[in-house]
């Protein structure tokens, strides 16, 4: 239950990182960024909440997504 609630802390930081966007014309390396936080909740320490430089191209509405695929994936095993 204790790793229930942290997973759910780290993602709701997550959440709260992506409201900034960038202005970059590049398009981002969406699968970089889902590894990185998925790498990011499995080393899970802390309070890491800090947004995975892989995202930082990544739009909020993208990592919204990832972060709730991740979540659910999480609470299901």
């Amino acid at each position: 239950m204790r790793t229930r609630t942290a997973i759910t802390a780290v993602l709701l930081a997550l959440v709260a990182t992506t409201a900034a966007c960038s202005s970059s014309s590049d398009k981002p390396d969406l699968a970089a960024c889902k590894a990185a936080l998925e790498k990011q909740v499995k080393e899970f320490k802390g309070t890491q909440s800090k947004r995975p430089d892989a995202c930082d191209d990544v739009d909020a509405k993208t990592m919204d997504q990832y972060i709730q695929e991740i979540f659910d994936d999480q609470t299901t095993k």
